[in-house]
């Protein structure tokens, strides 16, 4: 992934410095006493916008028919986070968005252009990535509250294509936006649930174009 060494750097340059920040701030009594630096993690259930048109668009080669497609997966998150203040965060991590597949069915007509053999065509991908984003929350100190993210998603499809006479495999990446709504629930002093659900555009500006929609719950621990 492109984005990936690039967001990596950006967080172990970021989050030292935040964390200096946060000692001050502590010393000086000007904002609450409560922890400020959190862990999260947990699972998610994915569905891919991504119709018949969309599929010869990306994978086919004029010949393909009798397409079926499987858009429903589960994934998962996991990552860290800073408080800036009680109701904004910023939030680094790895999501996989899970799996997506197609079967179709080739007439052979561009077999002589490299395209695809008569017969059955199979494609199998997984879609995952890190994100770096912005968490604005109701104050943490309430036990019930909401919150809305957004950031970037550099991501990565890695995948195979196999018709009747060969098989091989691709990847496709990209850097996008991503956003979300959702509901926090305390279930202890430093540890909540979290219920969000979340679009992730999924863009290569090439040859792929679609998106991912995603609820999740999430374990936080605060320290």
């Amino acid at each position: 992934m492109k984005m990936l060494p690039v967001l990596t750097l950006a967080s172990i340059a970021v989050f030292p410095a935040l964390a200096e920040a946060d000692h001050l701030r502590r010393g000086s009594h000007s904002y609450g006493s409560g922890p400020s630096l959190y862990l999260f993690g947990g699972v998610s259930s994915s569905s891919f916008n991504f119709n018949r048109s969309d599929y010869r668009y990306s994978f086919g080669d004029g010949s393909l028919s009798d397409i079926k497609l499987d858009t429903e997966s589960s994934g998962g998150r996991l990552g860290f986070g800073f408080d800036f203040s009680r109701e904004l965060s910023l939030e680094f991590g790895y999501a996989s968005l899970g799996s997506l597949s197609g079967r179709a069915i080739s007439n052979g007509s561009q077999v002589l252009n490299n395209g695809f053999s008569a017969g059955r065509v199979d494609m199998d991908a997984d879609v995952d990535g890190v994100f770096l984003g912005v968490n604005a929350h109701t104050p943490l100190s309430e036990p019930v509250g909401l919150f809305a993210r957004f950031g970037v998603y550099s991501w990565e499809m890695d995948g195979t294509l196999e018709d009747s006479s060969r098989a091989g495999g691709f990847t496709v990446e990209g850097t996008d936006p991503y956003a979300g709504i959702g509901l926090r629930m305390a279930i202890a002093n430093n540890a909540s649930v979290t219920l969000a659900y979340d679009h992730y555009l999924l863009d290569d500006d090439e040859s792929v174009e679609l998106s991912a929609n995603t609820l999740s719950v999430d374990l936080v621990f605060r320290f």
